[in-house]
């Protein structure tokens, strides 16, 4: 993937400043649902499969438009690629409050979901090819954006619907992100902040079709998918769950808060761990065990400390930084990361969008919780379980591209994202030797083949 030349110093506070706004916008849609679930299906007289379909439309989203988000990217390229996305997700968001049938307002949800989808695969790849020297920056104020758009609509679309003016209201505010953000991408545009990304380059063309043979990318798939399991029950259960177990929607609206406000922490730490290489195996165990304990404290004793499982909870939400910092960890060029990151969303979505619709049909055939909860601890544990591969250091450029890129494409790329990352002495062992040590082979290799061409050159 080639990129235009980084302008100068002037844009880049304006790029870290659209990054972060365009980070915000991809969560309001799924996280404000939830506190007011209870008031829109009492609007509209929902029945438990509909509810079921409204909390799963986040994971289906992610599943089709995910997929199709390369193809966006590759056609239209960055700037109106993510120009799009914003302003799916305004339009959706600004018009499903002012339907008065249910399928209109899953159908602009739906809309302003796709946005979502888009500009979760597309986003990561901007903050690849603008800061190049400063992926793990990068990637924190990606993710720390992302927690700012789950955490702020979780704890205040309640109190704005109980206190001001409706559940409508309290969803329809979230419409003007989008729109502030478009105004910022399009004067970053103006000052030639934003890359043109092409995908013309030879070496990660070979990558078309072979992601899918890639068992690293199999392995990232299935633990994305079960973390984006409980982060899309969480966005639109786990208020349900507290509300029936006596909180009143403000209280319960506050515990969400508290789960996915871990995001805005997760998105400065859980990245760091990953690129840094910190004891990764390790702590990405830690967060599927600890989720499981949050899930046991809501089925034994949910209104004991709530707010204690919802810190428990919120820990294990790490996950989901962490497995978006995988993505980015282990691939080089930009291209692979793009369609690693679509193949693997679109893919692990599959169980956001199961998972919460089972949820909801299961409810409404037990009128318990005790069935959902167990569940949820049992694929808490898998979590854990499948962390153990997802951590490994291998690069999936290797599996995708077999003999490295060509001499002149992506070199440049790879090296200063490395070069950003510092080794360290806590780090992992296997992590260090391992990951470095192919890096260290990988680069005589490419100098040997450099300095052979240069010779027939030469000779030529």
């Amino acid at each position: 993937m080639r990129t235009d030349a980084q302008p100068g110093r002037g844009a880049t506070a304006l790029a870290v400043l659209a990054l972060a706004l365009l980070a915000v916008c991809l969560r309001p849609a799924a996280t404000s649902l939830g506190p007011v679930l209870a008031d829109v299906e009492a609007a509209f007289a929902l029945q438990g499969w509909q509810s079921g379909l409204l909390t799963a439309l986040p994971g289906a989203a992610f599943v089709v438009f995910g997929a199709i988000s390369f193809l966006l990217l590759r056609r239209l390229g960055l700037f109106w690629s993510l120009a799009i996305c914003a302003a799916a997700i305004g339009t959706g968001l600004g018009l499903r409050v002012l339907v008065d049938s249910w399928w209109g307002f899953a159908g602009f949800t739906t809309l302003s979901l796709a946005g979502m989808a888009m500009g979760n695969v597309v986003l990561p790849v901007f903050a690849k090819v603008r800061f190049p020297d400063r992926q793990a920056v990068s990637v924190t104020v990606f993710m720390v954006g992302l927690g700012l758009g789950a955490s702020v609509p979780a704890l205040l679309t309640a109190p704005l619907a109980e206190h001001v003016g409706g559940w409508r209201l309290g969803l329809g505010v979230w419409a003007g992100l989008p729109l502030i953000a478009l105004i910022i991408w399009a004067a970053l545009r103006h000052l030639g902040g934003v890359p043109a990304a092409s995908t013309q380059n030879h070496g990660a063309s070979r990558a078309v079709g072979r992601i899918t043979a890639s068992s690293g990318a199999w392995i990232l798939l299935l633990y994305f998918g079960l973390q984006s399991l409980h982060a899309y029950t969480h966005f639109g259960w786990l208020a349900r769950i507290y509300r029936d177990a006596g909180l009143d929607s403000v209280a319960a609206g506050a515990m969400v808060a508290i789960i996915v406000a871990g995001g805005i922490p997760g998105g400065f730490i859980a990245p760091q761990i990953v690129v840094r290489r910190w004891h990764v195996r390790s702590v990405l165990i830690g967060y599927g065990l600890i989720s499981a304990v949050g899930y046991t404290g809501l089925l034994v004793a949910p209104t004991t400390t709530p707010w204690l499982w919802a810190i428990f909870l919120a820990i294990g939400g790490f996950s989901f930084p962490s497995a978006l910092a995988l993505i980015t960890a282990r691939t080089r060029d930009p291209e692979v990361t793009a369609r690693a990151s679509g193949f693997i969303q679109s893919g692990g979505y599959v169980f956001a969008a199961l998972g919460p619709l089972a949820i909801g049909v299961v409810l409404e055939r037990t009128a318990t919780w005790t069935v959902p909860l167990v569940g949820l601890i049992v694929l808490a544990l898998a979590m854990a379980v499948v962390a153990w591969w997802a951590s490994s250091p291998d690069s999936l450029d290797d599996e995708v591209l077999p003999d490295g890129p060509p001499p002149g494409e992506s070199e440049g790329i790879t090296t200063s994202a490395e070069a950003s990352i510092p080794e360290t002495g806590s780090a992992d062992g296997e992590w260090n030797n391992e990951t470095h040590g192919r890096a260290r082979e990988q680069r005589v290799r490419d100098d040997a083949r450099g300095h052979a061409a240069a010779r027939a050159d030469h000779r030529r």
